[in-house]
């Protein structure tokens, strides 16, 4: 294929979705570039040539190309795989075809692991398969591009779809406690709060039982070990530990009661005190609640609001849990559909 001449062998008749389709060429010879600029261009395809692996590189950040064709010896022999692996690492969708000068099933195989889909001979004879190649590799990448584009409405619909229906689920069971003279906001009944306190001195949880409004159950721990007792033989909605309890570290008694107890809302307190500060343990870290904490009746104000976010968190998974029991086998095959959307999308040919 060092030859230019070699590339005026051409076929007629190019597909219209091809008009204007992008390739890119890296090979050391500038022969090489032209003959390919000559072939693919009588083809309606815009053809960029670059000498250097980093140059394609920078253009595939740039631009998109639906064939990529490299020579596996640019810039020294057998560097070009890695040349392929980087392109197809930057755009999946780039079909890369892989050039070489000499006939070795270990090239083809390294081109075909590294992301390539065919091992191409730079040799006269191949001119026309060389061309034939390109288009099929172009036609295939603009066809999964548009697939692609398809799946991803589909998946976006089915998402909707499910949440449309979680929705009218949710509006069901509400509906259905209102005929049963239950107030669906309200869940579970406030006289049921029962909040653990675990600190090593009574002052807070006395300030909070004397200020708390009716309907909460404070239950006193004096140490880490004594509250991880408590709360494994009674449940508790809320958890508040003292950051300064001696026996076992607060954050870690605050993870072994959200790992263990998943319903009970866990808070870390330091405090009252002009450095106090109630924090709200979540699953990926720790969220300030309440700064500076100072006053007890900070933490028994917030209460009602407290009250209100453990009865809709109830809520919700009461919903979640009404959905999956109703309706097992549309999740499971919504689970499925949605993983094979999702393998074709991140896979797909090439």
């Amino acid at each position: 294929m060092t030859d230019s001449g070699s590339f005026r062998t051409v076929h007629s008749g190019v597909h219209a979705a091809l008009v204007g389709v992008e390739v890119l060429v890296l090979d050391g010879d500038p022969r090489v570039h032209a003959g390919v600029e000559q072939l693919l261009s009588e083809a309606s395809l815009h053809v960029t040539c670059v000498t250097e692996p980093e140059a394609a590189l920078r253009y595939v950040d740039r631009q998109f190309f639906s064939v990529a064709l490299v020579d596996i010896d640019t810039p020294s022999p057998r560097a070009g795989i890695d040349t392929i692996a980087a392109i197809k690492a930057k755009s999946p969708t780039t079909m890369v075809l892989a050039m070489t000068p000499r006939r070795s099933f270990d090239d083809a195989v390294a081109a075909v692991r590294a992301g390539a889909i065919d091992l191409v001979l730079k040799s006269p004879e191949s001119v026309a398969y060389l061309k034939d190649r390109v288009l099929e590799a172009a036609g295939r990448s603009v066809g999964k591009r548009e697939v692609d584009t398809v799946l991803d409405d589909i998946k976006s619909s089915h998402e909707e779809f499910l949440r449309h229906f979680m929705d009218a689920e949710r509006r069901a069971i509400d509906a259905a406690d209102q005929l049963a003279g239950l107030d669906p906001k309200r869940g579970a009944p406030l006289e049921d709060m029962r909040v653990l306190v675990v600190d090593e001195v009574d002052d807070f949880v006395s300030a909070m039982e004397a200020s708390a409004t009716a309907g909460f159950q404070f239950v006193h721990a004096t140490s880490g070990g004594e509250g991880l007792d408590r709360i494994s033989s009674s449940a508790f909605h809320y958890a508040m530990i003292a950051e300064d309890v001696s026996d076992l570290p607060a954050l870690m008694i605050a993870r072994t009661i959200r790992n263990q107890h998943p319903d009970t809302v866990v808070l870390t307190f330091l405090g009252p005190a002009d450095n106090g500060k109630v924090d709200l343990v979540e699953t990926n870290g720790v969220r300030s609640l309440v700064a500076p904490f100072n006053d007890a009746a900070q933490l028994v104000a917030r209460l009602g609001d407290l009250a209100a976010a453990w009865r809709a968190k109830a809520r919700e998974r009461r919903y979640t849990q009404a959905f999956r029991e109703r309706h097992y086998d549309f999740l499971r095959r919504y689970v499925e559909i949605k993983t094979k959307i999702e393998r074709a999308i991140n896979e797909g040919p090439g």
